[in-house]
């Protein structure tokens, strides 16, 4: 009896492996995809055009490319935004990204920080940017510091050089006294 006890749960334990490994190939992000990826890059870069122009460029240290899931998932990323002139607008490092390569949409994640041309940074820890609208969004909780000015909020939507910035909900706006203090306008 004790055999066929031990027979029955080392065939239940081999079953629930086996179905374990069954599921979609789809694993996390940033990374820890079951699957494996087509390409591993040190060092990526990719530059989106339009008409000849520059529009964005992404430079990681690590990226996975998955060519089925069309995807590339990339570590320490910095992504550099183009004006009309090919000058850098703004400029957004991250710790992880998720680039969708059949859209160009990006996800990023992890001490996010958009730096534009004018001095203004906005800081958030989750963003993605809709490559149809030119628009860098969040439902994250953000901050954005221009001069001595911060505003907070939750949810955001801006042009790359964040010169329009729309915070979604709980808006709050601060300015620094001569004391250098920084307090809640009303």
């Amino acid at each position: 009896m004790k055999l066929s006890s031990a027979l029955a749960l080392a065939a239940m334990l081999a079953l629930a492996l086996l179905l374990h490994g069954c599921g979609d190939d789809e694993g996390g992000e940033f990374g820890r995809s079951r699957s494996l990826a087509d390409q591993e890059v040190d060092g990526f870069t990719l530059t989106q055009t339009r008409e000849g122009a520059r529009v964005w460029s992404i430079s990681a240290d690590h990226a996975l490319v998955y060519d089925d899931a069309d995807r590339v998932e990339m570590i320490d990323l910095r992504v550099d935004f183009f004006d009309d002139d090919g000058e850098v607008r703004s400029t957004l490092t991250a710790n992880e990204g998720i680039l969708a390569r059949r859209t160009n949409d990006m996800e990023v994640i992890g001490n996010v920080v958009v730096y534009a041309a004018d001095g203004t940074i906005l800081t958030t820890d989750k963003l993605t940017w809709n490559e149809r609208k030119g628009k860098v969004e969040s439902d994250r909780p953000v901050r954005v510091t221009k001069g001595d000015d911060v505003m907070t909020g939750v949810g955001v939507e801006a042009d790359p050089d964040l010169k329009n910035i729309r915070v979604k909900s709980g808006f709050k706006a601060f300015v620094r006294t001569p004391e250098g203090e920084l307090v809640e306008e009303e």
